[in-house]
């Protein structure tokens, strides 16, 4: 996958998230407030920008920070690339007890949270797409 696809899939997600919030807020549901619906949305859509943006960026500044071509830039690449590939199966992980638990109590609201996972994986996709071409010019700077 191309760091284009992912942003389009990313586009894509979003204004799903649209749909679902606005749906989530129009459709009555038993015992939700409005002000219980609204928090929702709200958490949903920052959280899914925010968990995209903060685990796309973040670590690869992180790495930036260590010293070049040392053993600690290359523990912390190894460490965050594990980790790249660890949450999104965290999340399949969480999403699989998540609409496990929502179907078995009927609260079929919480499953909202999937798409703020979906941030989530997507960022980490991303993570591990930068820290692929960010290895490969680091390599070919020692050369």
């Amino acid at each position: 996958m191309t760091e284009k696809k992912l942003h389009n899939l990313y586009k894509l997600i979003a204004y799903f998230l649209i749909a679902v919030s606005l749906i989530l807020i129009l459709i009555p549901i038993d015992n939700l407030l409005v002000q219980d619906k609204f928090g929702i949305v709200l958490v949903m859509n920052i959280g899914f920008h925010m968990f995209y943006h903060l685990i796309s960026i973040v670590p690869l500044k992180q790495l930036n920070w260590v010293k070049d071509n040392s053993t600690v830039q290359n523990l912390a690449f190894k460490g965050i690339m594990v980790m790249s590939y660890f949450i999104p199966i965290a999340c399949v992980l969480a999403s699989v007890i998540i609409i496990t638990e929502s179907f078995s109590n009927q609260e079929y609201y919480k499953l909202t949270v999937l798409l703020v996972f979906s941030g989530v994986i997507l960022g980490a996709f991303k993570l591990n797409l930068k820290l692929k071409s960010w290895r490969k010019n680091a390599l070919q700077q020692r050369v």
